[in-house]
């Protein structure tokens, strides 16, 4: 009887929810095997799954809450043995009071049948005001055919605006998702007229952050990404000024005819430049064929090199662009480098960080925005041969890596 009790107690012990710190101490396990790899490091790797499943023997999902399963996320969502039973347990958790957290969590892990089917269960009636920005940002990144069913609705969130700068910040995706619904355009102009004025309410009392937070938000809805009508209409215009190819291109209309893939980008951007491989592989993949890569910066008083030189600045823009030239070749940059009369951070295509990639179809058209060019290469071929096919134009096969 007593052996009994023990192995009851010791299986008790064992599928009892970790505690915050059992959590870290996996997670820092997992990091630490992470940072041992360093630039070998794969999310596919076999040895790192293996880190992971040992992290999460003897913890069993079903006495998780949502905040528990939420924290742990880094160790199951990367492993192929774990990742369905947890998903499981998110699906099941929809069926109490976290229905909306489980929603969200399944839409950014792209189970997004089951995050609809979840959120059709409540409607936008339960969802409280404070996350609707939430809702709306998670929305926004689904296919259009998945959002034809709210058109009706999304409209009449307007008059559920929140009244603080942080609330409205999470709102800036709202114009965009009525576009991608299919409302029509008198009412997606009414409710992006009722968002800018809310906004400028708050950032006319806003002082420090806050100040910059809203005024920056406005300058990004009052552009044509903010507008909702960057996806689907003509590239915004933008004034080139110098490129490095010597070519006679003034604005993105000199390259229609070839899909052009704009990487917004600075010298000084380490994230930018750590990116470099990743954008050669796609300039190479793509040779011969009508696909311009073309690295967008601005003026921005120096150009920061990765040598002995450091950063160099410079008193005129003229300056700039002949630094820029040793730049290129300093790097090995095979692909064009143009300077835009308008700032990096681009409100027409809603640039707040870098590197930011946005693709222009053949027609002229934006066909793709807030890409990263460290997205995974199958990804981007297949969005780029898409636009090729659509335009007749020669592509190459899809891509194997």
């Amino acid at each position: 009887m007593m052996l009994t009790l023990s192995l009851t107690l010791a299986s008790n012990l064992l599928l009892a929810p970790p505690t915050e710190e059992e959590i870290k101490t996996k997670i820092d396990a997992a990091m630490a095997f992470f940072r041992e790899k360093g630039d070998d490091f794969s999310a596919e790797d076999p040895e790192f799954h293996a880190v992971l499943d040992a992290q999460l023997e003897g913890v069993d999902p079903a006495e998780c809450d949502m905040a528990t399963v939420q924290a742990m996320r880094m160790l199951w969502a990367y492993t192929p043995n774990g990742k369905p039973v947890w998903v499981d347990r998110i699906k099941a958790l929809a069926q109490g009071d976290a229905w909306l957290d489980s929603a969200l969590m399944l839409a950014r892990m792209d189970e997004v049948d089951a995050a609809l089917e979840i959120g059709s269960m409540h409607g936008f009636a339960e969802v409280p005001d404070d996350r609707l920005g939430e809702v709306i940002s998670v929305l926004a990144e689904l296919e259009d055919s998945q959002l034809e069913m709210m058109k009706y609705e999304l409209p009449m969130l307007i008059d559920r605006l929140p009244s603080d700068g942080p609330g409205l910040y999470e709102w800036m995706e709202y114009p965009k998702l009525l576009v991608k619904a299919g409302v029509d355009s008198t009412t997606r102009k009414s409710a992006h007229g009722k968002l800018v004025a809310a906004i400028e309410v708050v950032a006319s009392a806003a002082e420090g952050r806050e100040k910059r937070m809203m005024d920056g938000a406005l300058k990004v809805l009052k552009g044509a990404a903010g507008r909702g009508e960057l996806i689907g209409f003509d590239a915004p215009k933008v004034e080139i000024l110098w490129n490095s190819m010597g070519q006679e291109w003034c604005c993105f209309g000199c390259m229609k005819g070839n899909v052009v893939v704009v990487d917004f980008w600075a010298t000084w951007c380490g994230p930018c430049v750590g990116s470099f491989p990743q954008v050669k592989e796609l300039v190479e993949y793509y040779k011969g064929y009508n696909v311009t890569v073309l690295g967008l910066t601005s003026p921005q008083g120096a150009v920061n090199f990765r040598d002995d030189r450091g950063q160099v600045k410079c008193a005129s823009n003229e300056e700039e662009f002949s630094q820029m030239a040793e730049y290129v070749k300093a790097m090995d940059i095979t692909w064009p480098i143009a300077f835009a009369k308008e700032d990096v951070f681009n409100p027409d295509f809603g640039v707040r960080g870098i590197p930011h990639v946005a693709i222009i179809g053949a027609d002229g058209k934006t066909a793709y925005n807030n890409l990263d060019p460290r997205d995974p290469m199958t990804e981007k071929v297949k969005k780029i041969n898409g636009l090729l096919k659509k335009a007749g134009l020669p592509h190459p096969p899809a891509f194997e890596g």
